[in-house]
């Protein structure tokens, strides 16, 4: 590392870019083919959409598309670093009929596209790196926020106040009955285990700890919490779990009010439907949600809601780049456990992938117009979409229930669904999700420049070490002045 105010030498590459250890190193590397191989292990997995199987259910009437995005800012630069993290979701509910119609003449009205949506936003803000509440350490304040921000994100569409929080515990009870308790796989400041804890809180049972405990902690962000550094990774965490339980909100306030609509709606995340992370046990969560869902419903005669992931970037949006041209147009690709360990993440055939964070199977659809789409969509009526590979007397890999196409009956409409809501505005979109990005999207540049200045305002930070001091709202031109 260098000094303060040390530049390297204008030519202190060249030793490393002449040593034979490094380009015999990278000689010996190998990355995913570019070339995707004999076309016929392409060809044989798709299927036009045409030919699918659907549920029976009315035309899609509205589509809610959910995004989010997070910043972390310095409010003092240097050691130790002062940090913040924002985080805005987004949920934008759009009216397909009116959607379709504001395309009449070939080219979008804004006017009407505009009447076709309703924007519902949920903002907060969490502490980084050697931020605090009085008497309580970095690690206690970052819990403690964590599940204030939750507890308070809500959304009012559905009558009383429905948290992020308590979604949360309806996924860990059934659909229109949070549950009254959750149990922590361990308490985050003793490690004991079996630790239970309501919405409103607890505390550990251990007599030496007594510690705080949060519904929140079952998320276990505080694993990658650091005191000392950069938060990004915990911030995008927490950002892609709210997104997850505002499109449970949504879902389970249909389902309490009026379950008839949710056989009209489409619900879209940003990303696949999955959890990464120390988050990952919830998918099981999410998963056990959605079969409980899909049972409820049928006993009422009614078919589950449409519910999808889309992919903008990743290996997967990589690799679907590269077989386009294999794949017609309006057709989709199953992509079976097989494939995707030896052409996509190179994994032993045997792999079980999928299995910890996945609550629904990846699809690559061509549109019918050319776009290249990666979703994700669940089974129904529930059941893992990513089952361990078997393999026959023939020493071939047998076609498991998960990969067939008769366990996606909402695959055909959705996908359908989709291609009526492409825009030309970005490569691979459908505006529903561009919707949801442009209401949660954070700016760079002056907005990050005012999320730092609110940060550095608030917590009595010098505002010059920056220069954003200097920094004014602009002038109203309207008035001519």
């Amino acid at each position: 590392m260098s000094y303060e105010r040390e530049s390297a030498s204008r030519i202190g590459h060249v030793q490393t870019a002449l040593s034979p250890a490094v380009v015999d190193a990278m000689e010996r590397w190998q990355t995913p083919a570019l070339k995707p191989g004999d076309p016929d292990h392409i060809t044989r997995r798709t299927a036009a959409i045409g030919s699918l199987q659907s549920d029976q259910r009315p035309d899609p009437a509205f589509a809610i598309a959910f995004d989010g995005s997070n910043q972390e800012v310095e409010a003092r630069p240097g050691y130790p670093s002062v940090r913040v993290g924002y985080i805005q979701i987004a949920g934008v509910y759009v009216d397909i009929m009116k959607f379709l119609g504001a395309n009449r003449s070939g080219f979008v009205d804004a006017r009407e596209l505009e009447r076709a949506q309703v924007t519902q936003t949920v903002n907060s803000v969490l502490p980084g790196s050697n931020v605090f509440l009085s008497g309580s350490t970095g690690l206690e304040t970052w819990r403690a926020e964590l599940d204030g921000s939750f507890a308070t994100a809500a959304i009012t569409d559905f009558g009383s106040a429905f948290s992020l929080t308590d979604a949360l515990m309806t996924i860990h009870g059934r659909p229109g009955a949070p549950a009254s308790s959750l149990t922590l796989s361990k308490c985050p400041m003793c490690g004991a285990t079996g630790q239970r804890v309501t919405a409103s809180g607890g505390a550990c049972t251990v007599p030496e700890c007594m510690a705080m405990l949060y519904p929140t902690d079952i998320l276990r962000g505080y694993e990658e919490f650091s005191e000392d550094g950069e938060n990004t990774l915990a911030l995008t965490r927490a950002m892609n779990m709210a997104e997850r339980l505002l499109l449970v909100s949504y879902i389970d306030g249909f389902y309490r009010v009026t379950p008839e609509k949710l056989s009209q709606g489409i619900f879209i995340t940003d990303g696949p439907l999955a959890v990464y992370g120390p988050a990952a046990p919830m998918k099981s969560k999410f998963l056990d949600y959605w079969s409980q869902l899909c049972a409820a419903l049928e006993q009422r005669n009614i078919a589950p809601p449409l519910l999808v992931g889309i992919e903008k970037t990743g290996r997967f949006v990589d690799h679907a780049r590269v077989i386009q041209r294999h794949i017609p147009n309006g057709h989709v690709m199953m992509l079976d456990t097989p494939y995707v360990n030896r052409y996509i993440t190179n994994k032993k055939p045997e792999h079980h992938y999928g299995k910890d964070e996945f609550y629904g199977r990846r699809f690559i659809y061509k549109t019918t117009t050319g776009e290249m789409l990666v979703v994700t969509v669940p089974r129904v009526p529930g059941g893992n979409p990513y089952e361990k590979p078997v393999k026959g007397n023939d020493g071939e890999f047998i076609r498991l229930p998960s990969e067939v196409y008769a366990s996606y009956p909402t695959l055909k409409v959705t996908l359908e669904t989709l291609d009526l809501m492409q825009t030309q505005l970005y490569p691979n979109a459908v505006i529903p999700v561009a919707l949801a990005h442009s209401a949660s999207s954070l700016p760079l540049g002056t907005g990050r420049s005012v999320l730092t200045l609110l940060a550095q305002k608030t917590l009595g930070m010098p505002q010059d070490s920056i220069g954003l001091s200097r920094f004014r709202p602009p002038r109203n031109r309207s008035s001519g002045r």
